[in-house]
This record gives structure tokens, C-alpha cells and sequence, in this order.
């Protein structure tokens, strides 16, 4: 006889629970920094900061530290060093909140969130494919329950703190490290298990319950300890090791308050984004009854993508379509809903959503089921449709298919117009809450590639899947040789809405009135500073300015970089430099016309602005062009430039080139002190 307990969960540790976070380091206090370099071979520096380094993956390393807030700053400060953070803890979006033991049979004990989300409807045209893997990123999953056990929990990985050195904030004694094999219970918590039932439980088994993606694979990552606790790093180290063994989708069913150490994991959903891996996130429940504006208080990991839209954060509903109460929401970091609870009033009235378990109290049982609550809920079921999705279009990129996954919801903002701090939630929870019919269904319609006229005379490009605007600036930057089909009425409303059709790569653009230019690179709108700007070679009568509803539906990526080879000094000094590799270096009279510089803009900085790129380390000049012949003015030595080093040579060496002292270039000898000198040519 299966065993079902009711399991509620929250994000808050509840009185009487373990305290099992430590406390955020004081001034001076020792504890654990995660830093990134420049490169790996700065890394010898680090001990020098600390009495243990740890090197975590390319360029990322742990380092302990005796004043963790001292070390910190010095290290923040090294031009070697991207950044350098505080190990911060995490923990599972959901916490038992009731008795283990407490059964309950009588009110919502089915999946009534299948058909709600109309996952029934799209296994009529998918139920998944068997080459998706689905990384669990949480406490394990047990691979011999009874609902798990048919090969679909696949090898994964293990990196997480076993002992915690009170003493010093998230400085872990024991670590645990390695490789898990197929089909294992590596789960100590319960939690784990709870997702990836959600996700992928065996179906049509005639026990428990039907994950939403019959045939997926789920890879355990276990980076949290039996009491649901973890740290920042071992999560990014997890998500890569994800990436790298094949997984399409990462759940994220943890989170940290603030986004103190969410700089390594931010780095780690970059990672992901970039190697074309979905990356799902849980908003947190951390307001426990009542849950928090992530746009005041962002949390990790839903809201450390950096404002780039690489996380898709998951708000919970309940039954009735209505924002669970204790859920976190926000427009910044919530990109869509799903069922995290059936009912919830408070913690004495609330029914959550079965799913399989692992009891750590009974090691030996593994037919258990429970029932729980939470964004962690919520985001598995995100992750699972995000797997049919997969099914249904393979050629999908992580773009596209974020993008699709997004536009296939169900409107519930009428349902919504309170319980968001006191205002409306309509917004704050994301495009609807899914519908997994909308988001594997393919309208035949149109083909891809067709440029399609509705009804009101709204210009749409059909392309995987999805319709997306195309505005009439767009629709006059497209080549010639495009046809326009007209749609009847209703005729488009079955494809979900897709971002924007973006201005061609290139385009310089700003809305009319707020001075921030952007560039249109790789489909995305990026900022520009002034000095990219210069640096760049735009001209402001090339801008051109869209309306500003236009201008805020495009994707926004980050700031554009600063072109090497940009010319700037400060409104105070006549001293030009030229900017390499993030660095500024000073240009001779000489080189600047040598090198064509006075055709070039200069950008005007103030002395803060241009002290943000420093002096290169060597504090030389920047070199003539290779070839030039050159000497001081007081010194007859003439230098031959050869890779930006002057070399002084003989007179022989001179006339075995055939060089002309017509050619020579004669400088200040103190402009000569000024280049880096080489070794002295002889023949």
C-alpha cells in the first residue's frame, strides 16, 4: 500500500526547525570568498589572500579567508580579479512545514494540475523524448522509487558542504564531491525527489502518479545537504557540470535571500544561456505566509541572470488561478505562473500537490508520496512542459524556446487584481500560467518565414512557432523580395506572441525623449556610453528614434563594450590616450598623427569617468607603427620598431636593410625613454 504524507512547504525555516544558515559574516570576521580572474594563471596570487584556495572551475576559484570583508575589497580592487564575493548559503524553495505523518485522503489528492495546465491535451501530440535531460539541481532524487525507477534517473552529480565550520561563515570542514551513478538515491532531504516527480514520474504504471514528461531523463544534482542547505558555489559548480554532461534544462528549485554571492551563479546561468540550456527558477517563498516584491528584495537564483532574461522564474498559483499567498512575485525576475499549491489560507488551512518522496526516517521505503507546496512546486511543472516543448520542436534554440514557452499562457489577470503587497498582481506574476497544449502545438497555417497582415493592419513574422511584430520601421529595413499574406480574422490567434522583430544589427537607435542611444547586435538592444559610442565611429545624425512602446518591446542585452582602439582624455588635460583591452595608454604627438588619430573623435571624459580605465601597467608609450625608422633628437641611435618594441641598431645593421637616414623619424630623446626598448640589432 502506497503511503502518502502530507508534506506542506515553505520557503521560510519555520520555530523549531534546525537554524541551519549561518549568519552573514561581520567587519573582520573569517569566511569563504568566491573569486573569479582574469585568467588561471593569477591564480598564485590568491594565497596571499587567504590560508586555503580551491579551484572551483576556469577561472573561479574558493579562497578562506581571516577577514573575509577586508580580503574581499583588496581583492575587488586587483585589476586580475572580475570579482570577488562572499560564499553566501542557499536553500531549498520549500521547508516542511507539517508532520511528516499526517495523512490526508480526502480533498485535492489528484493531479488536478494536469488538465488545468491542458498537459493532457498535449500528450496527444507529445509525451516527450528520451534524448531530454533535465537536470534537478536540489538534494538528490531517489532513483528507486517505485515511480523512478525504470532508468530515467540517469548518472549525475554530487558537490555539496557535509560539515560547516560555525566558527567561520560558510566555511565548509567536509565537502562532498563526485559522480553518482544511474538509478541511485542520492537523496537525503526529500525535496529532490518531490521535483523530479513532478517533472518526469513514470506514467501508466498503475502506481502513484504521471510526471509531465513521460519519457525525459532526469539527471540528479545534488548541492544541498539532508537539511536542505547549500552554498552559492556548489550550485554553480552543479549547473556546470549539468551543462557539460548533456542536460537541456536546469530546475532550480533553491534560493538565497538578496544577491550577495549571486555573482558565481549569475555566471553559471550565463554559462548555461550561452551553451543553449534553459535555466528554470522557483520565485521563492520566502515571505512564508505572505510572499515578497522581488523588484524591492531580489532573491537568487531567480533573479541573477543580470536583468538579460536568461532565468525563467516561476510564480505559484493555486486551483483557482489565484497568486498562492506566499509566493514572491515581481515583474523584474517572475516571467510566468504555475500550480505550487491547491488551496492555501494559511498554514493551518492549505492543501498542496502529490508527488513522489523520500522519507530520510524511513531509508528502506521507497512507495512514499506527499503532498507539498511552494514556488519549488511550481517551477518543476515549468520545467516539465519545457521538456515536451523540446519534443515537439528539437531545432529550437534556448532563444526560442524561452520565448515560445513564455508566450503559450492563459490570461488570469482578472483573477488577480489584489494580493500583491496590497495592489494588483497583474504584472508582477509573470505572462499567465502555462498552457502546455499552446506550447507543443504547431499551426500549419502559415509556414515559417511568412510575413502576415491581421486584420487591423498589424504586420507579424511567423517563425518557429510563434508570431512576432514586425513595426513599419523593421518592415522598411527588410530586403526586397518579401510577399505579405493577408490572415482572416482569428486566422493568427492560435500562435503565441514572440518578442519583436528587432532592427537589423547595426542600426544605432533611442526613443524620444531619453538620451540613451542604443545598437541593435545579435537581435538585442544595447546601451551605449558616450565612449562606445565615439569609440565605435557613430554619428548622432545616424540615430534614429522609434517611439518608446516600440523602443521598450525589444530585447535589451548589456551595455555594449568599448571598441579597442578609442580615443578619450579628460576635460582638463590636452593628453591623449588610446584604450586596449579595457586599459588606457598614452599617445606621443608623433604616433597620434603617424596613425591617422586626428581623423578619429576623441571622447571627453571627466577625471572620474576617465580614471574607470586605468593607466596600462607598464606605463608606456603607446608604440609607433611596426617598421618606422626613429631617434631622439639628441641621440644619434636610430630604433627599428618591430612588434611595438623599439630595437636599437648598428650601422651595419642599418645598411644590411637597405634603410635610407632620409626615412629616419626624429622625436624628443625623452619620447624614446618613453617605448619599451628591446634588444639591440647587431648584423
Amino acid at each position: 500500500m502506497k503511503k502518502i504524507f502530507i508534506f506542506f512547504v515553505l520557503f521560510s525555516l519555520l520555530a523549531g526547525w534546525p537554524q541551519v544558515v549561518p549568519a552573514i559574516p561581520a567587519q573582520g570576521a573569517p569566511g569563504v570568498l568566491v573569486v573569479r580572474v582574469t585568467d588561471d594563471a593569477f591564480a598564485a596570487n590568491l594565497p596571499q589572500y587567504g590560508t586555503q584556495v580551491e579551484k572551483l572551475f576556469d577561472r573561479e576559484y574558493r579562497v578562506e579567508a581571516d577577514n573575509a570583508v577586508a580580503a574581499a575589497a583588496s581583492l575587488n580592487s586587483r585589476p586580475w580579479v572580475e570579482f570577488a564575493a562572499r560564499d553566501t548559503a542557499v536553500k531549498t524553495a520549500a521547508i516542511a512545514s507539517d508532520p511528516l505523518f499526517v495523512l490526508d485522503e480526502k480533498e485535492l489528492t489528484k493531479q488536478w494540475y494536469l488538465p488545468k495546465m491542458k498537459v493532457d491535451k498535449a500528450w496527444e501530440k507529445t509525451t516527450g523524448n528520451s534524448q531530454t535531460i533535465i537536470a534537478v539541481v536540489d538534494t538528490g532524487i531517489d532513483g528507486k522509487h517505485e515511480d523512478l525507477n525504470d532508468g530515467r534517473v540517469t548518472s549525475g552529480y554530487v558537490s555539496y558542504c557535509q560539515v560547516v565550520n560555525t566558527a567561520k561563515s560558510n566555511d565548509c570542514l567536509i565537502r562532498t564531491t563526485g559522480e553518482l551513478a544511474p538509478g541511485v538515491n542520492s537523496d537525503d532531504n526529500g525535496h529532490g525527489t518531490i521535483v523530479a516527480g513532478i517533472i518526469g514520474a513514470i506514467p501508466n504504471n498503475n502506481t502513484g502518479i504521471s510526471g509531465i514528461d513521460w519519457n525525459v531523463q532526469l539527471m540528479p544534482i545534488k548541492v544541498l545537504d539532508a537539511n536542505g542547505f547549500g552554498l552559492s558555489s556548489d550550485v554553480a559548480a552543479g549547473m556546470h557540470w549539468a551543462v557539460d554532461h548533456g542536460a537541456r534544462i536546469i530546475n532550480l528549485s533553491v534560493g538565497g535571500p538578496g544577491l550577495e554571492g549571486s555573482q558565481i551563479i549569475q555566471e553559471a546561468v550565463k554559462y548555461a544561456f550561452n551553451k543553449g540550456v534553459l535555466v528554470v527558477a522557483a520565485a521563492g517563498n520566502d515571505g512564508s505566509d505572505v510572499g515578497g516584491n522581488l523588484n524591492d528584495n531580489p532573491v537568487y537564483p531567480v533573479c541573477a541572470d543580470g536583468g538579460q532574461n536568461m532565468i525563467v522564474g516561476v510564480a505559484a498559483i493555486d486551483i483557482q488561478d489565484r497568486k498562492a499567498a506566499f509566493s514572491n512575485y515581481g515583474s523584474n525576475c517572475v516571467d510566468i505562473a504555475a500550480p505550487g499549491t491547491g488551496t492555501f489560507i494559511d498554514r493551518q488551512n492549505r492543501r498542496g500537490i502529490v508527488s513522489t518522496y523520500f522519507d530520510p526516517l524511513k531509508p528502506g521505503e521507497n512507495d512514499l508520496y506527499v503532498y507539498a507546496i511552494g514556488t519549488s512546486i511550481a517551477a518543476p511543472m515549468i520545467s516539465g512542459v519545457a521538456g515536451l516543448e523540446i519534443a515537439a520542436f528539437p531545432d529550437l534554440d534556448v532563444k526560442a524556446l524561452r520565448d515560445r514557452l513564455l508566450s503559450s499562457t492563459d490570461n488570469i489577470d482578472d483573477l488577480n487584481g489584489t494580493g500583491c503587497g496590497g495592489n494588483t498582481c497583474v504584472g508582477q506574476i509573470g505572462r499567465g500560467r502555462i498552457n502546455a497544449l499552446k506550447a507543443v502545438t504547431d499551426n500549419s497555417a502559415f509556414t515559417s518565414g511568412s510575413l502576415v497582415k491581421n486584420s487591423d493592419g498589424n504586420v507579424y513574422l511567423i517563425e518557429r512557432g510563434l508570431k512576432r511584430h514586425v513595426s513599419q520601421f523593421v518592415l522598411g529595413q527588410m530586403s526586397v523580395g518579401w510577399v505579405m499574406t493577408n490572415a482572416t480574422p482569428g486566422q493568427l490567434d492560435s500562435f503565441p506572441t514572440g518578442s519583436p522583430v528587432p532592427p537589423i544589427d547595426g542600426t544605432i537607435v533611442k526613443g524620444p525623449d531619453d538620451p540613451t542611444v542604443y545598437v541593435v547586435e545579435g537581435g538585442e538592444l544595447h546601451g551605449m556610453s558616450y565612449l562606445a559610442f565615439i569609440s565605435r565611429g557613430f554619428r548622432f545624425g545616424n540615430v534614429v528614434v522609434l517611439p518608446l512602446a516600440e523602443l521598450n518591446g525589444y530585447i535589451k542585452g548589456s551595455l555594449a563594450a568599448v571598441s579597442n582602439g578609442a580615443l578619450l582624455k579628460s576635460q582638463d588635460n590636452p593628453a591623449v590616450y588610446v584604450l586596449d583591452g579595457g586599459k588606457r595608454q598614452l599617445l606621443s604627438y608623433f604616433v597620434f598623427l603617424q596613425r591617422n588619430f586626428q581623423n578619429q573623435p576623441i571622447a571627453v571624459l571627466s577625471a572620474n569617468e576617465l580614471a574607470q580605465y586605468p593607466v596600462v601597467d607598464s606605463g608606456l608609450l603607446y608604440p609607433p607603427i611596426d617598421g618606422t625608422l626613429i631617434r631622439g633628437d639628441l641621440d644619434p641611435t636610430v630604433y627599428l620598431v618591430e612588434g611595438g618594441i623599439l630595437r636599437a641598431m648598428t650601422f651595419a645593421a642599418f645598411q644590411n636593410r637597405g634603410f635610407s637616414f632620409a626615412s629616419v623619424k626624429i622625436v624628443p630623446v625623452s619620447e624614446i625613454g618613453g617605448y619599451q626598448l628591446g634588444q639591440n640589432i647587431f648584423q
